[in-house]
């Protein structure tokens, strides 16, 4: 983390048919790079951009700003957006469920992510990102309670309680 900007990316972009496009669209750019066509350089370029695209979040705590962006080509596009003052950060469970169904057979997965939250109010809050492991997610709730100068809440377990920072 960096002393005044915080970046979590996400490990891909949401649809993973934009990245079998770019591979796709990659290869046939090195065929027609093969045989020395003008266009390859276009596709090419093309074919990379839609399969590097990911997802992440910053926040900014010098001006107090948040942006989730999408990473296109190394380049970061999303809009800021000040951040009132905060109440507390907090970490939680997300559970996430997929239902998987085909003719006759079915099957079901449950998946958990460790979540931080930046509070605002009951009703306001900007995501800091989610993490897989507890322990990497608290380290950064921590960094993050320290660098906004608020208190620290674990609600991963069913009784919540504030984590001394």
């Amino acid at each position: 983390m960096e002393s005044n900007i915080y970046t979590k990316q996400s490990s891909r972009f949401a649809f993973p048919q934009f990245q079998m496009l770019g591979v796709l669209l990659f290869i046939i750019g090195m065929v027609l790079a093969y045989q020395l066509n003008m266009w390859s350089i276009l596709v090419l370029v093309g074919g990379f951009a839609l399969a590097s695209i990911t997802t992440g979040i910053q926040i900014d705590f010098k001006k107090n700003m948040h942006r989730d962006y999408i990473r296109i080509l190394g380049f970061k596009f999303g809009k800021w957006v000040i951040i009132p003052d905060i109440d507390y950060v907090t970490v939680f469970v997300e559970s996430y469920y997929q239902n998987m169904g085909a003719a006759s057979i079915h099957a079901s997965d449950k998946f958990s992510d460790f979540k931080i939250n930046l509070v605002v109010s009951e009703t306001q809050h900007f995501d800091a990102g989610g993490f897989s492991d507890k322990i990497k997610a608290f380290e950064n709730a921590e960094e993050i309670a320290g660098k906004f100068g608020v208190k620290l809440l674990d609600f991963t377990s069913k009784e919540p309680r504030w984590v001394d920072i």
